[in-house]
């Protein structure tokens, strides 16, 4: 709801002069300047904020969406022949009036950047829009000035994309800004719906907020209102067109920062906007007719279009002799490498055959070396996958086992009976004799690891709803869209999404650093995001290779190949740059953790990729300074220990008064080992000031420190023992983080002898 996100604008076409563009752009922009600062709506005539906000950084008074659509026949030329195609033209203006109270809100809305120009093209469609914004500012004496948003500075200026900023001088506390941005796009019709969604919160408090639609008489709407927003105010005019309203005033700010499941706590409206259609087919394409407005009361169809289309896939991929035959190569191949490792497939029990079928298929299709994608392989570990549930599915049941598909809902998403899309649903590969859950979203994921997204889902009782979860069994597949209760999925351990820091400590040469030796565990999810930093593509591929028994290294396998031979100089020369690259990764990552100065880095090394289920933690180490935590006080030193945690979680004075309830990513640990050497000839005091506990029924946060006459050891250890707790454990939740965060300014003092 403002105007620092990007703005998408664009010319007719790319082999116009600029200077027709830019004259052209212009008429139209004083053209439509004129129309909405001549709207006659009461709503941006307010320039008083009531007293109950009267300390708000800012306030939104006035924010309104108009939106027009309308849809015409044209004759196009495809490159072939002639053919007829639906054309869409949409317009939304959005006008939003802001009163800026503090400094905070002058610094958000000083500088504002947006694409001025962007054309995108399909193979029969052709999508372009136009924007157009308007800006003033009202001063607190009544003036208005109106800024001229034509003369903007260009960052990118190229045919078919300008990027461009716009800076909005001389704000000053009390200021009111009055902006519009107004878009018209028009784009080639395939019946798909184009999503449109209606917000109802902000960060900040919104006076009147209203919404108005007029869709021409050949549109459907699809819509459902969330977590407490109003009802869409529906009807037709006398030209059919469709009319639609929302009018809602005085919304209190929402807390939309800090574990916020926002598909299930913030109130919002959505709208499936598209061309109705009626004729041959429509019941297939599941499309509403012209002028059908539905309103969406159980999402749980979706559930049946998910089964379903895994069982289409399942008759139509699966069984087809090619595509068959794709998933049983993958375990021809895993009974070699069974071969090469010394073990007998047939005698593996069926976790230990579905984990090497799981890291076969890894290897021999996700790692598989490509020398004309060199640098997409280089960066393989940056791409993420959709979690690969029916090829794992289709591999497991080639290979003997039973195996099925959960369907479930994301923890933090639409409830499964809120969801307007499959897509909208999570789908994990599971061994139902074991339990077991298999995904791959990235290279670095093992077996049995579950999902953050659906930890927790059914076996937490303020996720149940009529359809928690969906099991789709072999033999539910052979019935088409028939389908099982799924079961509960358990919340993992915060021990087991754990990050374990163990660091030695010395007052370096100079006195003004301390030289730390480093060593991360990182385990479950506090892996991908750090392994995607830190990790080479070629040790992830070298390490898999071996642990499969394969002979020859990939640089030996090129320079065996008649073709490959005359990339070995081109790879080898990659891959160096690469390990050149992972120093300053190490040093990013180091510096972004501690959030303090760090320099002289050296010794880094990857000690487990954490790739393997049995040996499933990712470990790194390296030795640097690390600045700015120590202080010279006269003949003695002062060291700020609780620095070496970095900045954890604060509370923020507008975030501690909390009416919703808390989704966190996943339930987890943190913990440092410390020991910090006491120079030669000191002594050191305050080690028990150090010592702290705060502990109750959603984690802890604890440090225990002891002394010797030669090292300071520090434990201190912070857990979450959910991804989910109720708004009346908040105040518990901040008892222990407030305890994290005042920590840090504990200090040591080593004193002269």
């Amino acid at each position: 709801m403002r105007l620092s996100v990007l703005i998408v604008l664009s010319i007719v076409s790319p082999f116009l002069l600029k200077a027709q563009n830019a004259e052209k752009y212009k008429k139209e922009s004083e053209e439509i300047r004129k129309q909405i600062w001549a709207w006659d709506k009461p709503q941006f005539k307010v320039r008083e904020v009531p007293q109950q906000y009267s300390n708000v950084s800012k306030v939104i008074l006035a924010h309104h969406t108009e939106l027009t659509a309308d849809s015409k026949s044209k004759v196009a030329f495809y490159g072939l022949g002639f053919g007829a195609k639906k054309e869409q033209t949409l317009s939304e203006i959005v006008r939003e009036l802001v009163k800026l109270n503090d400094k905070t809100a002058i610094d958000e809305y000083s500088e504002l950047s947006f694409t001025q120009f962007e054309k995108t093209s399909g193979f029969f469609s052709s999508n372009k829009s136009t924007t157009y914004i308007g800006l003033r500012v009202i001063k607190a004496n009544g003036t208005v000035k109106e800024i001229n948003t034509d003369e903007i500075v260009l960052t990118k200026d190229e045919t078919k994309e300008k990027k461009a900023k716009i800076a909005v001088p001389d704000l000053q506390p009390g200021d009111i800004l009055d902006y519009f941005i107004a878009v018209e796009q028009s784009m080639s019709n395939d019946y798909s719906v184009k999503p449109y969604n209606i917000y109802l919160f902000a960060s900040a408090p919104i006076l009147s907020l209203s919404f108005h639609a007029e869709l021409g008489a050949k549109y459907s709407i699809e819509y459902k209102s969330y977590n407490g927003a109003p009802e869409l105010q529906v009807g037709k005019n006398e030209d059919k067109h469709l009319m639609v309203d929302v009018n809602k005033n005085d919304i209190p700010p929402f807390e939309t920062t800090l574990w916020v499941a926002a598909a299930r706590q913030l109130p919002f409206i959505r709208m499936n906007i598209g061309l109705g259609y009626k004729g041959l087919g429509s019941r297939m394409l599941d499309v509403n007719k012209p002028g059908e407005i539905v309103k969406i009361t159980d999402g749980t169809r979706h559930l049946e279009d998910k089964a379903s289309s895994l069982s289409s896939t399942y008759y139509t991929y699966y069984w087809m002799r090619a595509n068959k035959a794709i998933f049983e190569a993958v375990e021809d191949k895993a009974k070699k490498k069974a071969k090469q490792m010394g073990l007998t497939y047939k005698d593996l029990s069926d976790d230990e055959r579905a984990a090497l079928l799981y890291y076969s298929y890894r290897y021999d299709n996700l790692l598989a070396f490509d020398v004309n994608q060199l640098e997409k392989k280089i960066n393989l570990g940056q791409i993420e996958y959709n979690g690969i549930s029916f090829p794992l599915f289709a591999i497991f049941k080639t290979s003997g086992l039973d195996p099925a598909i959960l369907i479930s809902e994301n923890k933090e998403g639409f409830r499964m009976n809120e969801v307007m899309n499959e897509n909208e649903l999570e789908a994990v590969t599971y061994l139902p004799a074991t339990k077991k859950f298999f995904s791959i979203t990235s290279i670095y994921d093992v077996p049995f690891q579950i999902p953050a997204a659906i930890q927790g889902v059914t076996g937490n009782k303020s996720f149940t709803f009529d359809h928690p979860g969906a099991i789709m069994s072999v033999k539910k597949m052979e019935g088409l869209t028939n389908i099982d209760p799924g079961p509960n999925v358990p919340m993992v351990a915060s021990d087991k999404n754990a990050r374990i820091e163990k660091i030695k400590m010395s007052i370096a040469a100079g006195n003004s650093s301390l030289l730390v030796n480093r060593n991360t565990t990182l385990k479950g999810e506090y892996k991908k995001d750090v392994q995607k930093f830190l990790v080479l593509y070629e040790d992830v591929y070298e390490a898999e290779r071996l642990a499969f028994k394969e002979d020859k290294s990939l640089i030996e396998e090129l320079e065996d190949d008649k073709r490959g031979k005359k990339y070995v100089d081109e790879v080898k020369s990659a891959f160096a740059e690469a390990r050149k690259k992972q120093q300053k990764a190490f040093e990013d990552e180091a510096k972004g953790w501690f959030e303090q100065d760090v320099t002289d880095l050296k010794n880094y090394k990857v000690e487990n990729l954490g790739i393997r289920h049995t040996s499933p933690d990712f470990v790194y180490s390296s030795t640097f300074n690390l600045n700015g935590l120590v202080k010279k006080a006269g003949n003695n030193y002062i060291v700020e220990i609780g620095k070496i945690q970095g900045q954890p979680l604060v509370v923020k004075d507008e975030q501690r008064k909390r009416d919703i309830d808390v989704y966190m990513p996943y339930a987890r640990s943190i913990e440092y080992i410390v020991d910090l050497e006491i120079p030669e000839g000191y002594t050191a005091e305050g080690v028990a000031a150090l010592n702290s506990k705060v502990e109750n029924e959603t984690g802890y946060f604890s440090t225990v420190a002891t002394a010797t006459d030669k090292i300071v050891s520090v434990k201190i250890t912070k857990h979450y023992f959910k991804n989910f707790e109720p708004v009346k454990n908040w105040e518990k939740l901040m008892a222990f983080m407030d305890a994290s965060s005042n920590w840090t300014n504990s200090k040591l003092l080593f004193k002269k002898k």
